[in-house]
């Protein structure tokens, strides 16, 4: 049985991540990403970015930021990222 504990990506973690993001893009102050709190949508972490956002952003990530070790990006849509544990 898969124990969800077993892999925690921190709030530091997730944070860099989300600014990572928004400087391989460019983004714009003021616009997202937007880091959701823990627990967001049954995951852990949940990067979402839909106002000033890049077309389908989530799909273009790819290569472009490193997930947090112990984890990996997950598109679940055109808006929204998860960090997902491996």
């Amino acid at each position: 049985m898969f124990d969800e504990l077993t892999c925690v990506c921190t709030l530091a973690e997730a944070q860099q991540a989300r600014d990572d993001i928004a400087a391989a893009f460019l983004h714009e102050p003021g616009y997202g990403p937007h880091l959701m709190e823990e627990g967001f949508d049954d995951r852990q972490w949940t990067i979402v970015w839909e106002e000033g956002a890049p077309d389908e952003w989530t799909n273009r990530l790819y290569g472009r930021v490193a997930a947090p070790a112990g984890t990996y990006f997950e598109a679940v849509n055109h808006l929204q990222l998860a960090i997902s544990c491996i």
